[in-house]
């Protein structure tokens, strides 16, 4: 057999060979970072992972062979790559060659005919479905490389405050879809993370929709966003449009506003925990481009996001609602362990059909149907985002989960009265626990905004109801409390009413807890 034919049989047919050890994890690293990645090796290592390290092939067709090799004994579950696959800035011994799958749906919508994909080297069988975790830190300089590290070994310590790890920060764009379909796009976008982010979480919204209660100041949008940023959270999401090097910016009838590009990116210095960063949106994640992309920028800040995951290319509305969905399942309702392996199996259920009748994917399915330029090209354009997306960071990570408090009280009750909580939390800590309004409601309706005013105190206004739009505590008191049964005496507002939750968190050094209940609050004159 030639050399040329058993390598197309290596290619086609899966690895032939027998690596000489076992290992779960293989990193693929160039010599220049290998010293700087000795510390991670270790803090894995002393988790229970095997570790082999190995140098990048010349090129991604060698690269795959490389990782069907390592394969072999079918033992391999992650793959790490370190190092930019492309940047001016750096030397060609620091990068790591991505590869190119042919685009058939999105270069329909002006994207390029190939789209730039580390995907193929986690797809051991070659069916366009990824088989290992995988994710590609994209750092220039030993240097980095070690700043990152410290991060993960930070973040998964769990030494800080347990607030930020309830907290979800939304930001959002205006889709330019049309006035209609832009409002069924936003409605339904509110009822998924109404009903599927657990009530135990606080959610806030920023939107670049001037006539929105979500709509800060518009000329402060980009501090708002950051600040949303910075003051600590577990998820940092944005939907929108997006670039290379920025995101889309909020449209006036008189101007328009960044939301956050590259030189913005430097401000992000979380102050609690480290966010993961999540655009469902075009572009940011295009590492093979002359410069840093957004992700990789943002990766790199002290203070920036632990992990991201982003687009290479254009993307499309329909696939990423579909895998957001099976991100939220599958954090909230999954068994993953660490981002990787949610990151494998939301892409793994991207493609494949639905078990059991799901109705928000029901929903999104009929609203790609709908809407969509190229409605028959559904099932192409969800297997076309495997490869699209991207996980920048370490697969490893391993997830912020909390424990579960249990929480009893009245179904109802009436304004003003009192009533007592009881409850049972595996932890012992700061308890916190609150009455709050269901997310769909407010407690102070907002005014509508039915013309554009571009005064002064109209955009000091912006401000005032986008603060009081994500007020949605009435009640909230804190007291510490030891692991196991507790009780302890609420008072309803008298202004309170509606469809509200019981919600408490316990914070302690040995982790966190969260619970909620719904409870109906009746008007204290009913």
């Amino acid at each position: 057999m030639s050399p040329l034919l058993f390598a197309c049989c290596l290619f086609c047919q899966g690895p032939v060979a027998q690596p000489e050890t076992e290992f779960d994890t293989l990193v693929i690293c160039p010599a220049a970072f290998q010293a700087a990645l000795q510390p991670w090796i270790e803090y894995r290592q002393g988790q229970g992972h095997r570790i082999k390290v190995e140098l990048p092939a010349e090129n991604s067709y060698g690269i795959r062979l490389q990782v069907r090799r390592a394969a072999a004994s079918g033992a391999l579950k992650n793959l790490l790559i370190v190092g930019d696959s492309s940047d001016r800035r750096s030397n060609a011994d620091r990068l790591v060659p991505t590869d190119y799958v042919k685009a058939r749906v999105n270069v329909k919508f002006g994207s390029e005919p190939e789209i730039s994909s580390d995907n193929t080297y986690a797809d051991l069988d070659s069916d366009g479905t990824p088989d290992l975790t995988l994710g590609r830190i994209t750092v220039d300089s030993p240097g980095e490389l070690e700043q990152y590290i410290q991060r993960i070994k930070n973040y998964e310590s769990g030494a800080s405050s347990g607030e930020w790890m309830r907290r979800m920060n939304f930001v959002a764009g205006v889709g330019g879809f049309g006035q209609w379909v832009d409002k069924m796009i936003e409605q339904s976008t509110k009822q998924i993370i109404t009903d599927l982010v657990p009530p135990s979480y606080e959610t806030s919204m920023t939107y670049g929709s001037w006539s929105s209660p979500y709509c800060p100041n518009p000329h402060r949008f980009s501090q708002t966003v950051i600040e949303r940023f910075n003051q600590g959270c577990l998820f940092w999401c944005y939907i929108g449009h997006g670039h290379k090097r920025q995101l889309d910016r909020v449209m006036l009838p008189d101007g328009r506003c960044d939301i956050l590009d590259c030189d913005s990116a430097r401000l992000l210095k979380s102050r609690q925990g480290s966010p993961i960063a999540i655009f469902l949106a075009c572009y940011t994640g295009a590492t093979d481009g002359p410069e840093d992309c957004l992700s990789e920028e943002m990766l790199r800040q002290p203070g920036g996001p632990i992990a991201i995951i982003s687009s290479s290319r254009v993307a499309m509305p329909y696939a990423m609602a579909v895998l957001s969905l099976e991100m939220l399942d599958g954090y909230f309702n999954g068994d993953a362990e660490t981002l990787g392996e949610l990151v494998l199996e939301s892409k793994q259920r991207l493609v494949a059909e639905p078990t059991e009748a799901d109705p928000y994917r029901e929903l999104v399915e009929s609203m790609g149907k709908a809407f969509s330029p190229e409605p028959g090209l559904l099932e192409q354009e969800r297997e076309e985002h495997v490869h699209l997306m991207h996980l920048f960071g370490d697969p490893l990570l391993r997830l912020k989960k909390p424990a579960k408090i249990k929480l009893d009280a009245n179904d109802t009750i009436r304004a003003g009265e009192s009533m007592v909580v009881r409850g049972s939390t595996p932890l012992g800590g700061k308890l916190t626990l609150e009455v709050c309004y269901q997310r769909d409601r407010f407690r102070k309706r907002p005014p509508r905004r039915r013309e554009y005013d571009s005064s002064d105190e109209a955009f000091a206004q912006y401000d005032v109801v986008y603060q009081e739009t994500h007020q949605l505590n009435c009640w909230q008191t804190q007291v510490a409390v030891e692991a196991g049964p507790f009780e302890i005496e609420v008072d309803i507002p008298v202004d309170a009413n509606g469809d509200c939750f019981i919600r408490g968190m316990v914070d302690s050094s040995d982790g966190f807890a969260m619970g909620a209940r719904p409870i109906s609050i009746r008007p204290a004159d009913d």
